[in-house]
């Protein structure tokens, strides 16, 4: 009978599931076989704020809280919670894609919409970056929080079933309590004037979440065999390019030896001089961190101003020659004498030469590159030595020397990380089952963008130098790995926004817009191909600095091209300054309590002001929408083919042999309804048709492309 009114009554099953780890705890996730479930705590809420169907757990826990322990409960508990949940309107829990897969691996089913509190705060945090776990939201809403011996004893490696029975009931029930409690105040937060337009966003994110959960349970098949060879020939490739760098850093810098893992000794090297006093730089340059952490600079401090401060703080770095030191003879130490002409016990190092056994002597040559440091550079270390950094030295630079050791910098770099990143990162990633289960976060970006992480295939490149993707293939014998990928989707997106009626006209007559920046870079005299052009595309259409001669010739004919990008742009700028917030087309919000217009007249803060709404739309609403359209539809048609993954602008479904021409069909047109399907969403007035290119393959790697 409690069962009948229960259904009638619109109400919210809020749940915590408790995980006992057996190996890496780190991995809780229901993938790695030596975890195991102990126990679940749930309660029922209206979605309005009140408790209801308290008779149905009077004999359970505190009159609120149902306790299922994997030890000590019945098939009809379990039973009774399963019929709990179908009937529900909403599952709640927080950080809900661990406690939905883990529902799923212990066989319960949970095709009930999700409300997950952390993506909520998320949502209402408004871009700003705030500690989102369960015990900050408690403190932040004044709700149950964790005993502090619940903390202790946990903190020191114990899990769930070691803690006596009582505190066991207890810990789960606060955590219950409080994502109950946390759920309802979000909820009043949602339906206030200046929040409701984020209650969209915060739905479209929980679907996701749930398909996202469903994504991670597929998993990737990996071929290790293909994976160690590629680590073989990194291994390799590695060791080629250490050998080359050693020897051309002693050309560079003489005798004296460098470590390049150094941004420091690497800064003398490539901008050829030595900071003499770091505690004076500091002070020149302001170097160090506001009261919210970011890094502080002297904004008003101009580049002859900076080459004079730099002065008192840098030296020319000179080559070196070695000599041995004729004090210890090249040995490092010496003995002292004692009065009586006998030698001490123990030697001495030598404060000539500082124990090396040798001097360094500089000779009159300059050392190092030669790349003239500017302002912008600036570090706490010397100057900037970072990718971006190196990659923009190695595109403006025409000498061939310089221009090998950058890019032999760079690559070595990038296979250090990646052999660390992705090939240990894949072996250690893959569990019992043989397959790879990537973790994807929606709570970690400002714009919604998907992270991911163990590993992070979002920044996993393309392209032949990088072959791990190669080691990536399909479960099924005979199986394609196919891949679609949205063309040109920020571009699109910026033009719809924008409302560009030029954007609108050259996307239907099908308009290269990375192969028209290529070539009027490459008339003005910096040789870009298309790929390599698309860093220069974004640019000017998310706020960048100009850089190069070309670079600023391009920016003008952008914006003299595309004027309804940039008066949109003044447009995001003057909002923010007035409310201190942009607002999406999609009712996202994102908040800039600190903007203020800058001496140049824009706003400070302007690259995030014009980024954040284009790479939001496209990449955190229009591809989880069109993500979600093919996963329903693979769904509804009961194929095995399965989404397995996506990488910001891009979806990769692992296709059985016999669906192909299905997916083939299906996939790309999921993708392009994604745009009608934000429409009606979230009322998007204009319309520009977004486009899609598919390819497939064996493996991730060698894609061959098709018709979309």
């Amino acid at each position: 009978m409690l069962l009948v009114q229960l259904v009638m009554t619109e109400y919210a099953i809020v749940l915590d599931l408790e995980i006992d780890l057996g190996g890496d705890r780190k991995d809780p996730s229901p993938y790695n076989k030596d975890n195991t479930f102990v126990a679940l705590g749930y309660t029922l809420r209206s979605p309005h704020g009140y408790l209801i169907g308290s008779e149905l757990v009077t004999k359970y826990f505190d009159n609120e809280v149902v306790i299922l322990n994997i030890e000590d409960s019945n098939f009809t508990e379990f039973n009774t919670f399963k019929r709990t949940l179908s009937n529900a309107k909403y599952v709640v829990a927080h950080n809900a894609k661990f406690d939905v897969a883990w529902l799923r691996e212990i066989g319960i089913d949970c095709d009930v919409k999700i409300i997950d509190t952390m993506i909520s705060e998320y949502v209402l945090n408004k871009g700003v970056r705030n500690k989102l776990s369960l015990e900050a939201l408690s403190h932040k809403y004044d709700s149950v929080r964790k005993q502090d011996v619940l903390k202790d004893m946990l903190s020191k490696g114990l899990n769930y079933s070691d803690l006596p029975k009582n505190l066991q009931i207890s810990y789960l029930r606060d955590d219950v309590l409080a994502t109950a409690d946390i759920f309802q105040k979000q909820e009043r937060l949602f339906r206030e004037d200046h929040n409701y337009s984020l209650l969209p966003i915060r739905n479209l994110m929980c679907e996701f979440c749930s398909v996202l959960t469903d994504i991670e349970r597929s998993g990737m098949a990996i071929d290790m065999d293909v994976l160690d060879q590629v680590d073989v020939d990194y291994q390799k490739e590695q060791e080629e390019l250490t050998r080359y760098l050693q020897m051309e850093t002693r050309k560079l810098m003489g005798d004296k030896d460098v470590n390049l893992s150094s941004p420091e000794q690497l800064s003398s090297v490539v901008y050829s001089c030595n900071l003499k006093d770091k505690k004076l730089w500091k002070e020149v340059m302001d170097i160090g961190v506001d009261d919210k952490g970011k890094p502080k600079r002297r904004p008003y401090m101009t580049q002859e101003g900076f080459m004079s401060a730099a002065k008192e703080c840098f030296k020319k770095a000179y080559k070196t020659r070695v000599i041995k030191c004729g004090s210890c003879y090249g040995k490092g130490t010496y003995y002292k004498l004692k009065k009586d002409g006998s030698n001490f016990k123990k030697p001495s190092k030598c404060e000539y030469c500082e124990g090396l056994g040798v001097l360094y002597l500089e000779v009159d040559e300059v050392a190092g590159l030669g790349i003239k440091p500017k302002l912008e550079l600036a570090s706490a270390g010397g100057f900037k030595t970072d990718k971006i950094t190196l990659t923009e030295h190695l595109r403006t630079n025409t000498d061939p020397g310089v221009k090998k050791f950058l890019e032999s910098l760079i690559r070595l770099s990038a296979i250090d990380t990646y052999r660390a990143s992705f090939i240990e990162g894949i072996k250690k990633g893959i569990k019992s089952d043989g397959l790879l289960h990537a973790n994807f976060n929606q709570c970690i970006t400002s714009t919604g963008r998907l992270s991911s992480s163990n590993p992070n295939l979002q920044n996993m490149p393309k392209g032949r130098l990088f072959p791990v993707r190669k080691a990536f293939v399909s479960r099924f014998d005979g199986g394609t790995l196919v891949e679609i990928d949205y063309s040109q989707l920020e571009f699109r997106v910026a033009g719809i926004l924008a409302t560009d009626s030029v954007v609108k006209y050259e996307v239907e007559s099908g308009f290269d817009v990375h192969a028209y920046t290529a070539k009027v870079l490459s008339d003005n005299g910096e040789a870009t191909e298309r790929n390599a052009a698309k860093a220069s595309t974004f640019r000017p259409l998310y706020g960048g600095t100009q850089g190069t001669p070309a670079q600023q010739i391009y920016f003008k004919e952008f914006f003299g091209k595309y004027k309804d990008i940039f008066k949109w742009h003044d447009k995001l700028q003057n909002e923010a300054i007035a409310t201190k917030l942009v607002t999406t087309a999609t009712g996202r919000q994102f908040s800039f309590p600190d903007c203020e217009r800058n001496r140049s007249g824009n706003a400070n803060f302007k690259t995030q002001i014009v980024n954040y709404p284009v790479q939001s739309v496209a990449t955190a609403e229009i591809v989880p929408l069109g993500v979600i359209l093919l996963f329903n539809k693979l769904k509804e048609k009961g194929l095995q083919s399965v989404v397995i993954n996506t990488v910001h602008d891009s979806v990769l479904i692992d296709t059985h042999p016999d669906e192909i021409d299905v997916v083939k069909e299906i996939g790309p047109q999921c993708l392009l309804d994604a745009q009608d399907e934000a429409k009606k969403r979230f009322g998007l007035s204009d319309y520009i048709p977004l486009e899609v290119e598919m390819s497939h393959g064996s493996n991730w790697m060698d894609q061959e492309e098709f018709n979309a």
